[in-house]
C-alpha cells in the first residue's frame, strides 16, 4: 500500500518524510511547552498567594499590636483614668467633661475606632464616644458588660462582638486576671470594614478571598460572603491545607493558610483557580496557533529547499538514465530502480572511463618524457630511473655532455592580456617546436620543456670543444630570429656552458633564467652566457637615492619638464647594475611614491598591482619612457588649472608675509613682490583685485592698530653730556612714561642699535623701555627715523612685553659720541 502512494521523485519523498518528522516534533514541542507553561503559571499563582498571605499576616500583626498599644494609651490617659476609677464620694461632673474631651481626641486620631466605652462599676455609669452616659441597668450593650464581668484573663485579647446587628472587633482594657479586681474599664470597638481594607488590603474588585477564624472557630475578619463563610466553617481544613486545593460547589479554590501567633487566629487565603485557568487557556491557545503558523512556514520552506536543492538531482538521474539506457549492464545489476542507483551507476561508469583515459594519457611517451625532463631539471639527483630514461629515450646524453638554454617571453603581462589560456598554451607549444627545429638544423639534438609560465627550457647535446660555444650561441640567435619571424613574439635567450650529469641543474636553470632578465635592465638584444653572470652578481646591491626621488616629484610640482628628465635619468642610471628583482623592487617603490604624491591622477587610480603592471614592459627604458610621459601629462594638467586659483594663492601668501614681517620697519611692496616671484605692479594689481585696497594702505592700517608718541627735550651740555627728558604716550594702554636722558644706554650690534632705560609712570611704577633705531653720527642724521619700541613692566626683559610697536616715526637722532 505504501509503495503505491509513495512519491517516485526523490525530492518529493524526502519532503514527505521531512513533513512527518517536523509535524511530530512540532506537536511534541507544543504539548510540552503548553503543559510546562500551565504548570509554571499555577506555581507562580501559588507563590504569589503565599507572598500575599505573608504580607497580610505581617500587616495584621503590626496593626493589631499598634491598636493594642493605642488602647493602653486610652486607658492610661489621666482624665479617663480619673473618671473610670472615681467613686460616689469623689464624683465630679468636671472629671466626666475632661474624660469626654479625651475620648473625642482619641476618636479623631485613630480611624479604625468605631466607638469607645468608659465603664465605671463603682458609680454604675457608662460613658460612650457618642457623648451619651448610661447606667449599667439601661446600657444598650449588656453583652459587653457581661463579657467584662465574666471574662477573666491576664492578656489583652481581641474578641468578636456584635451590637446593634453589626459585628465589631472589640478590645477591653485592662485585662482582669482571676486574682485582680478592677472597677473601671475601657472597651474599644474597631470597624471591621476599615480593617479589611487597610489591614488585609481587600478591595471590592479583588476576586481572592481572605478568611480569619478565631479560637472558637468563629468568623473574625475577611471578605467572604455568608454562604462561603458557612462552607469554610464546615470544611475539612486539614485536608485542604495538605492538598492546597478546596472544592466549593462549582468553584475550585487554591488555599493558603497562616496563623497569627499572638492572637491564635487562623488566616485563610482563597484564590479561584478558574480565573487563572482562563488566562492560561488563552495563552496556550496562542502558543498552539503560533506553532501551527510556524509549522506551515517550515513545511513551505522544506518544500522550497527540496525543490531547489534536490530536484536537480532527480533531473540528473533522469539524464543519466536517458544516456545510459535501461539495457546498460551496470544498471541491470542494481537491486532497486531508484534515482540514487542511477546516479551511482552513472558515476561508476564515468570514473571507469576517466581511469581508462588517465591510463591512456600516462602511456603517452611524450608526456612522460616532458614530465621526466622537468623533474630532472628541477632535481637532477632525485631519481636514478629518470636519468636512465633520459639516457635511453633521448639523444641529450649521447656525448656525455650537454648545454641548457632558456628562452623567455618579453612583456609577459601584455602577452597574458592579449591571449586567452588556450591560445597561450598553443603559442608556448609552437615556441618549443620552433626552438627544437632550429637547433636540429644547426646540428644539435635538443629536447624542450614547457614550465607553464613565461619561459621554455631546452637541453642541448653538445661537445667540449671551444668552437661549440660560439656555435651554440649562434644557434640560439637564430632561434630568436625565427620566433620573431613566425610568431611575432620578442624573446630573450641565455645558454649555459658545457654540463655533465653530475651538475646541479636546478641552480643552472635558475641562473639562466636570471640572465634572460638582463635584457630588461641593459636593453641588450643578444644571447646571454654564463660569463655575463659575473657582471650580474657584481651589481646586485645599490640603494635607491631617496633625495633624488624627491627632486623628481618636486620638479613635477614645479612643472619643470627639463629638470624632470635629468633627474629621472640620474635616478634610473644605477639600476643597470642591479639584479632584475632589485631593479623591479626599486621601480615599484618609485611608482608607489609618485602615486602617493599624485593620487588624484586617473592613471594611478586604476592601478591595482604595480609589480604585475611592470611585467608589461620589456626593458627598463620602456618603463622610464612611460613614467616620463605620465609625469609630463601631470605637469600639463597642473598648467591648465584655473588661473584664478593661482591668484588666490598669491594673495593669501602676500597677506601671510605681511603679518609675519610687520615688525620689520623696512618692509616694502618690493619685498613682498620678490617673495611671491612677481613684478611689483602685478603684485599690487592682484592684491587690489582681491581685497579692494592697495598693498601699501594695508601695511599702514596694520601698523596703525598700535600707536606710540614720543616727546623729547634732549640737549648736549658740557663734555658732550646728554641732558633733558623723554616722555612716551602708548595707546591704547593709556601709558605715560617719563625718564631722564642720563639714564639711557646706547648699545650697537651689527649696525643696529637700541636705547634702553628705566622709566616710571604717573603712579611711580617702574617700566623698562627699549628703542630700536639706526645709528647716525653726531653731526647729522634723519630727523624722522622709523623705530621699534618695546616696553616691559618691571626690570626683566626676558618676559612677555607689556607694549610693542613697530615702524613709528622718531623725532630726533640716536647718536654715537666720538
Amino acid at each position: 500500500m505504501w509503495s503505491r502512494i509513495k512519491p517516485k521523485k526523490m525530492y518529493l519523498s524526502i519532503f514527505l518524510y521531512s513533513c512527518v518528522a517536523v509535524c511530530l516534533l512540532t506537536l511534541v514541542f507544543t504539548m510540552f511547552l503548553s503543559q510546562r507553561f500551565a504548570r509554571s503559571a499555577m506555581d507562580e499563582m501559588d507563590k504569589s498567594n503565599q507572598e500575599k498571605m505573608r504580607q497580610v499576616v505581617k500587616a495584621s500583626e503590626f496593626t493589631l499590636q499598634k491598636l493594642r498599644q493605642f488602647a493602653l494609651r486610652v486607658y492610661s490617659d489621666e482624665s479617663i483614668a480619673l473618671w473610670i476609677n472615681t467613686d460616689n464620694n469623689d464624683y465630679s461632673p468636671l472629671a466626666l467633661s475632661k474624660a469626654a474631651t479625651s475620648v473625642r481626641e482619641f476618636m479623631s486620631s485613630e480611624p479604625f475606632i468605631h466607638g469607645i466605652y468608659l465603664i465605671n462599676f463603682n458609680i454604675g455609669q457608662i460613658y460612650t464616644s457618642d457623648s451619651s452616659i448610661y447606667t449599667t441597668q439601661d446600657f444598650y450593650d449588656p453583652i459587653m458588660l457581661d463579657y467584662i464581668k465574666g471574662h477573666k484573663t491576664p492578656y489583652l485579647q481581641y474578641v468578636n462582638h456584635e451590637v446593634g446587628g453589626k459585628s465589631f472587633l472589640a478590645l477591653v482594657v485592662p485585662a482582669a486576671g482571676p486574682n485582680q479586681n478592677y472597677h473601671g474599664f475601657v472597651a474599644i470597638l474597631f470597624s471591621k470594614p476599615l480593617l479589611n481594607v487597610n489591614m488585609l488590603q481587600i478591595s471590592e474588585e479583588d476576586q481572592n478571598k481572605i478568611y480569619i477564624e478565631g479560637k472558637n472557630k468563629e468568623f473574625i475578619l475577611g471578605n467572604t460572603d455568608p454562604a462561603l463563610t458557612k462552607e469554610i466553617m464546615e470544611m475539612d481544613k486539614s485536608a485542604a491545607e495538605q492538598n492546597g486545593r478546596w472544592n466549593s460547589g462549582k468553584e475550585t479554590w487554591s488555599i493558603q493558610t497562616e496563623r497569627l501567633p499572638i492572637e491564635g487566629w487562623n488566616v485563610y487565603h482563597l484564590s479561584p483557580i478558574s480565573l487563572w485557568q482562563a488566562k492560561v487557556t488563552k495563552i496556550r491557545s496562542e502558543i498552539i496557533g503560533s506553532s501551527i503558523f510556524l509549522l506551515l512556514t517550515l513545511l513551505l520552506y522544506l518544500f522550497w529547499q527540496s525543490y531547489r536543492s534536490l530536484k536537480p538531482i532527480s533531473d540528473l538521474a533522469y539524464q543519466i538514465q536517458s544516456k545510459l539506457g535501461k539495457k546498460h549492464p551496470i544498471v541491470r545489476t542494481t537491486k532497486t530502480n531508484t534515482e540514487m542507483s542511477w546516479i551511482h551507476s552513472g558515476f561508476d561508469s564515468l570514473v571507469e572511463k576517466i581511469e581508462q583515459l588517465n591510463l591512456s594519457l600516462k602511456s603517452s611517451k611524450a608526456l612522460v618524457k616532458d614530465d621526466f625532463l622537468r623533474q630532472w631539471i628541477l632535481n637532477s639527483k632525485s631519481s636514478r630511473p629518470i636519468e636512465e630514461f633520459i639516457r635511453n629515450q633521448t639523444q641529450i646524453l649521447r656525448t656525455g655532455w650537454f648545454r641548457m638554454a632558456v628562452i623567455r617571453l618579453e612583456s609577459y603581462g601584455r602577452f597574458e592580456e592579449q591571449f586567452d589560456f588556450a591560445s597561450r598554451k598553443s603559442l608556448r607549444f609552437a615556441l618549443g617546436n620552433i626552438m627544437t627545429e632550429v637547433l636540429v638544423n644547426h646540428g644539435y639534438a635538443a629536447e624542450t620543456v614547457d614550465f607553464g609560465s613565461d619561459h621554455i627550457v631546452a637541453l642541448i647535446s653538445s661537445s667540449t670543444s671551444e668552437e661549440d660555444a660560439g656555435l651554440a650561441v649562434g644557434a640560439m640567435e637564430d632561434v630568436k630570429i625565427q620566433i620573431s619571424r613566425w610568431l611575432k613574439l620578442e624573446v630573450q635567450a641565455a645558454v649555459s656552458s658545457v654540463l655533465d650529469v653530475e651538475e646541479n641543474l636546478q641552480i643552472i636553470y635558475t641562473q639562466l633564467y636570471d640572465l634572460t632578465l638582463l635584457g630588461f635592465i641593459n636593453h641588450e638584444d643578444r644571447v646571454f652566457t654564463s660569463e655575463d653572470l659575473e657582471r650580474y652578481e657584481r651589481g646586485k646591491d645599490s640603494d635607491l637615492d631617496e633625495a633624488l626621488l624627491k627632486q623628481v616629484i618636486h620638479s613635477v610640482q614645479l612643472k619643470n619638464d627639463k629638470a624632470l628628465e635629468g633627474y629621472l635619468d640620474h635616478l634610473t642610471l644605477h639600476m643597470q647594475e642591479l639584479s632584475y628583482e632589485e631593479c623591479k623592487l626599486q621601480l615599484t617603490h618609485i611608482i608607489y611614491s609618485i602615486m602617493k604624491s599624485f593620487k588624484n591622477y586617473k592613471t594611478f587610480q586604476g592601478m591595482k598591482s604595480i609589480h604585475t603592471f611592470l611585467e608589461q614592459f620589456a626593458t627598463l627604458e620602456e618603463v622610464k619612457s612611460w613614467l616620463y610621459q605620465e609625469m609630463l601629462q601631470i605637469i600639463d594638467q597642473h598648467r591648465n588649472k584655473n588661473a584664478s586659483s593661482r591668484k588666490d594663492e598669491v594673495a593669501a601668501e602676500m597677506i601671510e608675509y605681511v603679518r609675519n614681517h610687520l615688525h620689520n620697519p623696512m618692509l616694502s611692496v618690493d619685498d613682498i613682490a620678490a617673495h611671491v616671484s612677481m613684478s611689483v605692479n602685478y603684485a599690487r594689481q592682484i592684491f587690489k583685485d582681491h581685497f579692494h585696497c592697495s598693498l601699501s594702505d594695508y601695511i599702514t592700517n596694520q601698523r596703525k592698530s598700535k600707536k606710540l608718541m614720543i616727546e623729547t627735550d634732549w640737549q648736549y651740555g658740557e663734555n658732550d653730556m646728554l641732558t633733558g627728558e623723554l616722555k612716551l604716550h602708548a595707546e591704547p594702554q593709556g601709558l605715560v612714561l617719563e625718564t631722564s636722558a642720563a639714564q639711557w644706554v646706547i648699545v650697537t650690534e651689527d649696525q643696529q642699535s637700541y636705547l634702553q632705560a628705566a622709566a616710571q609712570d604717573q603712579n611711580g611704577e617702574t617700566f623698562t623701555v627699549r628703542i630700536m633705531a639706526p645709528i647716525s653720527s653726531k653731526s647729522g642724521g634723519n630727523p624722522q627715523t622709523p623705530v621699534s619700541v618695546t616696553i616691559w613692566q618691571g626690570t626683566q626683559t626676558n618676559q612677555r612685553p607689556f607694549f610693542q610697536v613697530f615702524g613709528q616715526n622718531f623725532y630726533g637722532v640716536v647718536q654715537e659720541t666720538e
